[in-house]
Parts: C-alpha cells; sequence; structure tokens
C-alpha cells in the first residue's frame, strides 16, 4: 500500500483546501460503492459476515490476562467494518444478517438430521 500523501500544498489556499475536500469526497463514495458492490452479491454478503464473526463482533473480548487489550484491538477493526457496511447499504446489512440466520437455522436442522438419523441406525 503507498504511503499517505498531502492533498494540499499550502493550507492557506482556499482553492487547494476546496479541492482537497472534493477529493476526499470522491474517495470516500468509492469506498461505499465498492463495498455496496460486494454487499449485492449473497456470497460477498456471506463473506462479510464470516469476517465479522472473526473479527468478534458479536463476542465479549473478555480475557484474564492482556490478551482483552488484543481482542479489543481486532473487535474494533470489526466495528469499523460494520459501520462502512451499513453506510454502504443498510438494507443489505440487514438481508446478510437475515441470511445467516437462515444459514444457523439450516445447518442446526441438518445436525439434528444426522443425530436422528445415526440415532435410528442404532437400531434403539
Amino acid at each position: 500500500m503507498s504511503e499517505a500523501r498531502s492533498l494540499v500544498r499550502n493550507a492557506a489556499d482556499p482553492d487547494q483546501v476546496k479541492r482537497a475536500g472534493r477529493k476526499v469526497d470522491d474517495i470516500a463514495t468509492q469506498r461505499r460503492n465498492r463495498l455496496r458492490a460486494v454487499m449485492e452479491t449473497p456470497e460477498g454478503r456471506a463473506f462479510l459476515w464470516d469476517l465479522l464473526n472473526e473479527l468478534k463482533v458479536y463476542e465479549s473480548v473478555w480475557h484474564p490476562s492482556a490478551l482483552i487489550h488484543y481482542n479489543a484491538g481486532v473487535q474494533d477493526a470489526g466495528h469499523k467494518l460494520m459501520a462502512r457496511m451499513v453506510d454502504a447499504s443498510e438494507e443489505h446489512y440487514d438481508l446478510m444478517t437475515r441470511e445467516a440466520r437462515a444459514r444457523g437455522r439450516r445447518f442446526d436442522s441438518e445436525v439434528d438430521a444426522s443425530f436422528i438419523a445415526s440415532h435410528e441406525g442404532d437400531g434403539k
């Protein structure tokens, strides 16, 4: 990744400051649009859901050692990603959570069915 570069050489020049502000806004819009494009696909939403879980956004950071600080940092990155996702498309974020819950229910049903089939196979 390239080094951060100043968008203004002379902060006293209102034209430079205005152009830099527009550039910052353009970059933010491009990032939102890229994230929204990922969120528009089922695969993208599933990937982002998995990533949010890896970043432990839905878990406690508690640990009885200094690891708690690492966990908090990981979770903070996840919260920043989540905020960007909601900003990019709250509708797709909500859809992602509904799809994840549905996948979880299907998974639970499949596991339950395998237990039943396994138990029936025991002849009991």
